[in-house]
């Protein structure tokens, strides 16, 4: 049971670190693509569901303003404020209605009289945001406040549902991503297995970074419960590497099957696997990794080549298993590994219960 318990934490630890790195790589991803605006994006125009309002809402100024460079252009914002939107959204009917633009207009128009005679106006009478919006109006009874909060409420599911549909899309590019990683670094979960339960010295590494990381709550400088919603700082990144570099420093390095034999030569040779001499010398942390030269390249290509030669059809589809095992662990996210690792961790130090003297 002991061994089991340990091994499973071992793997925590792994699948821990994995999905840290993996999650920062996605909202890297997502940031630089403006996945999240675009979600938004859509969520707004299927919840609005007439082109010619939701254009008009897009270049309203309280939305229009979010835009980095010109209103409707280019990255869209990640988040619009309910009660911006509600307002927007009011204002805009009012002046499609009336064919006068909002700044030509008295801010007195803006009331629910106005808002129901604009959603019955010919223009919008067959529109679909008329329709859903007619309910909410007549909830009113002619209070502007509680309209615009019913309106609040009313986007506000909406962006749940795009919640929704960004999370579903959100693992699915986690899977791919970890599964590039997986294989990039040869992160094999049923390799890491074997080895964890065949090296003591390995798995008590790992459950002394386990017992670390749960009593402090953070891996290097990373804060684990809020290391998946955003990505990860050059510090972040560079402590992450550190940690990473310690637990592995506590065994020997022919212990972990993890990444390749050309560039784990190189990664001895780099500053990163410098040691200080001399009395009274401390070693320097790991620094930055120097670039891979041609000679890692081409002992690279040899590896890769001689590997596929060598290695059967059935062990390739058990490698693809492993990868696949990683990439997997890798959605469940840096939370949900850190909650099990704290219950494994308070498992293992209960042990068992000292039997009591009776003889007394």
């Amino acid at each position: 049971m002991s061994l089991l318990l340990d091994v499973a934490i071992g793997l925590g630890v792994v699948f821990l670190l994995f999905s840290i790195a993996v999650s920062g790589i996605n909202e890297w991803v997502a940031q630089a693509s403006g996945r999240r605006g675009e979600f938004l994006r859509l969520g707004v125009m299927r919840l609005i569901n007439d082109q010619a309002v939701f254009y008009r809402v897009l270049h309203h100024p309280l939305i229009g303003s979010l835009y980095r460079e010109r209103a409707a252009q280019g990255k869209p914002p990640s988040y619009i404020e309910p009660k911006n939107f509600a307002v927007a959204i009011a204002d805009v009917l009012i002046a499609r209605a009336s064919g006068t633009p909002s700044a030509h207009r008295e801010p007195s128009t803006l009331n629910v009289a106005a808002l129901q005679a604009a959603i019955r106006s010919p223009v919008l009478a067959s529109s679909p945001v008329s329709t859903a919006l007619a309910p909410i109006l007549d909830r009113a009874q002619g209070d502007l406040e509680k309209a615009l909060t019913d309106i609040e409420d009313w986007f506000n599911s909406g962006m749940d549902r795009v919640q929704g549909w960004y999370k579903g899309h959100a693992n699915r590019a986690l899977f791919v991503i970890g599964l590039l990683v997986a294989a990039a670094g040869n992160i094999d979960t049923i390799e890491i297995y074997h080895a964890l339960n065949s090296s003591a010295p390995l798995r008590a590494a790992m459950t002394s970074a386990a017992q670390n990381i749960t009593s402090t709550g953070k891996v290097g400088d990373i804060t684990v419960q809020d290391s998946q919603a955003r990505a990860l700082t050059g510090d972040e990144i560079q402590s992450l590497r550190r940690e990473t570099s310690s637990i592995l420093a506590a065994t020997t390095p022919s212990a972990w099957p993890i990444g390749y034999a050309c560039l784990n030569v190189e990664l001895q040779q780099s500053p990163a696997g410098a040691t200080a001499s001399g009395p009274g010398a401390t070693a320097p942390g790991p620094g930055p990794m120097a670039p891979l030269n041609a000679n890692t390249w081409k002992s690279c290509v040899q590896e890769f080549t001689t590997t596929v030669k060598t290695r059967s059809a059935s062990a390739w589809l058990v490698k693809l298993v492993g990868w696949t095992l990683t990439a997997f662990a890798g959605t469940l996210g840096s939370t949900y590994w850190f909650q099990l690792l704290c219950k494994a961790i308070d498992i293992r130090g209960a042990g068992k219960k000292p039997v009591q003297d009776n003889t007394a």
